[in-house]
């Protein structure tokens, strides 16, 4: 037996069933289930985890003349579960004269040479006859994205927990899908101190449904994360070094969604300008020989051409003035002389990162 169900006045007026604990469990992954009434008809019920209940049992319950507050108890049998009215008002079947009467299966007869052997099986799940040993599941996709931005995952089951190890900080994410588990229950490992964070993931078409959820939790310190932004985050990596610290203060503003990465985007935009800033400066320099002095004022022309503005290019002169770059030298507000040629400083810079690199490699050896 599976369980045992309660109808209540939505049940009839929707034809539905709410997905307890024990159903999640066999039908987790499952698009579709076929159900099977006392009579051997079949119905073919459509599982709708966004609303997290079964549908398609109107039919069966206007058969059967259930009402309000009658149970019906679930057994599984191979693929199908079979439904049992207990209530005596179900009984008999009210006969459903626009549909044929199937014909049942006659079983094959024995062999008269071979006694028919019969092989008692077990109705019940393993996650049920085995409550304590974690559920089995296939890892989602969104796992892939976190530990390519410095997460472990540390769990093999929902609630997937991820670990972000930053030396002397380290901190805990648990994630579910939404209709993977209740709410609640996802919550309670933060309020456990399980965790340090918890979050439900959902697709962005789905985000209406999983932030209805949560902000039915009272005090709801339960985050969103869609996978769609985990996998813009993981593409930002690619052009700007992104890791678990970003994506905590993400998760302290209780969602990461699309239009939270709009933010974070565009912080790292002014960065990456700065950086062209940079590499537009180094243009302009090339222009000049070693030991020239110059003003600011006579680059401003040709900055303007790229976009520079008087405060951008003074910055960067300055950080060129100082180690470990050392091409300028500051003589008074708003003067600088060239030390060497753009082309000289680059190869120089080449040599420093060579050296430190190999410097590195020998700490890494005796460690």
């Amino acid at each position: 037996m599976i369980a045992r169900y309660v109808l209540t006045s939505t049940c009839l007026n929707t034809g539905t069933m709410s997905l307890t604990q024990p159903l999640r469990v066999f039908l987790q992954g499952k698009e579709r289930i076929a159900l099977r009434d006392e009579e051997g008809e079949i119905y073919e019920a459509p599982i709708n985890w966004a609303q997290n209940r079964l549908e398609g049992l109107a039919p069966y319950y206007a058969k059967r003349r259930l009402g309000v507050n009658d149970k019906i108890v679930l057994h599984l049998e191979g693929s199908e579960i079979v439904l049992e009215a207990l209530t005596t008002a179900a009984r008999p079947a009210r006969p459903r004269p626009t549909e044929l009467e199937r014909p049942k299966p006659q079983p094959p007869e024995p062999s008269p040479d071979k006694p028919e052997k019969r092989v008692r099986v077990t109705p019940y799940p393993r996650e049920l006859i085995y409550p304590h040993k974690p559920l089995s599941s296939e890892v989602p996709a969104f796992s892939a994205d976190l530990e390519a931005l410095g997460f472990s995952r540390e769990s093999s089951a929902a609630p997937w927990v991820f670990r972000a190890a930053l030396g002397r900080r380290t901190f805990l994410l648990a994630l579910a899908k939404f209709g993977e588990m209740e709410a609640k229950e996802l919550l309670s490992y933060r309020q456990q101190g399980r965790v340090q964070y918890a979050a439900m993931v959902a697709g962005e078409s789905s985000k209406a449904e999983a932030l209805a959820e949560i902000a039915a939790l009272r005090p709801s310190g339960l985050g969103y994360v869609s996978p769609e932004a985990l996998q813009r985050l993981t593409k930002l990596r690619a052009a700007f070094p992104l890791g678990p610290l970003d994506v905590e203060r993400l998760l302290r503003e209780g969602r990461i969604d699309l239009e939270a990465i709009q933010s974070l985007e565009r912080e790292i935009s002014g960065v990456l300008r700065e950086r062209s800033h940079f590499s537009a400066v180094l243009t302009l320099l090339a222009d000049y020989s070693p030991q020239q002095v110059f003003l600011l004022a006579d680059l401003m022309p040709m900055a303007r051409e790229l976009n520079l503005e008087a405060d951008h290019l003074q910055r960067v002169l300055e950080s060129l003035s100082n180690p470990p770059f050392l091409l300028l030298r500051r003589l008074s507000p708003g003067e600088f002389l060239m030390r060497q040629s753009v082309n000289q400083a680059l190869a120089d810079w080449i040599e420093y990162a060579q050296v430190m690199t190999r410097r590195l490699q020998g700490v890494h050896l005796e460690l």
